[in-house]
């Protein structure tokens, strides 16, 4: 493997000293690595937030989703001014997250973040994470082990034919987990 140049490890000390902030709680700390053009995109939730007040608000809004989040990069790559990174985020969902109520559930989100930096600073932030599986973690979803069962396939069918009973189990099942969800502490 060839040695890293001094930008790549620039890049991944950026990545690293990051951390530190994330873990705290530290929006503005957060931000100090952030050039002020910084674009996230956030794949799983069909948004992008633009320059450091956007991208603030939303790490503001995780820290309320969930008051415990803790925040670990497992693995990084670095080449030229890009870093990839596979990252998970722990915490107890205690907050509004996904437009969803708090339900009081632990949640392990793992994800993984394409990052191109500038000067040392994040530039532009592609990142994905496993929001159907948060969903699960939350209780809004099945497993997914529920659409190997037949019951579990026959309503998969009459979903994908649209079929008004399915329709009508889907909302069924949609006005339960809102009755779930007001339940939750």
């Amino acid at each position: 493997m060839a040695d890293l140049t001094e930008t790549e490890q620039r890049n991944l000390h950026a990545v690293a000293d990051v951390l530190p902030f994330w873990n705290a709680h530290d929006v503005a700390g957060v931000l100090t690595f952030y050039d002020p053009d910084i674009t996230w995109h956030n794949v799983a939730l069909e948004e992008t937030y633009h320059g450091k007040a956007e991208v603030g608000t939303f790490i503001g809004s995780l820290f309320t989703a969930f008051p415990d989040l803790d925040f670990r990069v497992t693995e990084k790559i670095a080449r030229d001014d890009l870093v990839s990174e596979r990252w998970t985020i722990h915490g107890t969902h205690l907050g509004p997250f996904m437009g969803i109520p708090p339900t009081g559930r632990p949640v392990v989100i793992p994800g993984m973040s394409m990052v191109h930096l500038r000067d040392g600073r994040f530039f532009e932030d592609g990142f994905y994470f496993d929001a159907s599986g948060v969903l699960r973690q939350m209780g809004l979803l099945p497993p997914l082990a529920a659409t190997r069962t037949r019951a579990g396939q026959a309503v998969l069918w009459m979903m994908v034919n649209r079929l008004p009973a399915a329709l009508a189990l889907a909302t069924l099942l949609a006005g339960l987990a809102v009755k779930r969800l007001r339940r939750a502490p």
